[in-house]
């Protein structure tokens, strides 16, 4: 649980897209099966180190967020963003 909401952790990126305009992703989650669904890249800024081991791995892909820099910065020093505007756009 983070900040009252349940959060499950990412063990790797599948996929990228942009759709109407907005970043989204597909995951697999540790411990669970393949999950086909498209997620907004809002939804990864607590797995950030994840999203960015994806894009350095495929640097085709569409992406990253243009948020990804602020949201490893607040990685490291273990803070929280609140959403923003831009979460879901790709750089």
């Amino acid at each position: 649980m983070i900040n009252d909401n349940e959060e499950w952790e990412v063990d790797h990126v599948v996929a990228s897209r942009v759709h109407y305009g907005k970043l989204e992703y597909q995951v697999q989650w540790r411990g669970w099966d393949p999950d086909p669904t498209w997620w907004p890249a809002r939804d990864f800024k607590n797995a950030a180190t994840r999203i960015k081991e994806f894009h350095d791995d495929n640097p085709t892909a569409p992406g990253p967020p243009v948020r990804l820099q602020a949201w490893l910065q607040a990685a490291a020093e273990d803070k929280f963003l609140e959403d923003d505007d831009d979460d879901d756009s790709p750089a």
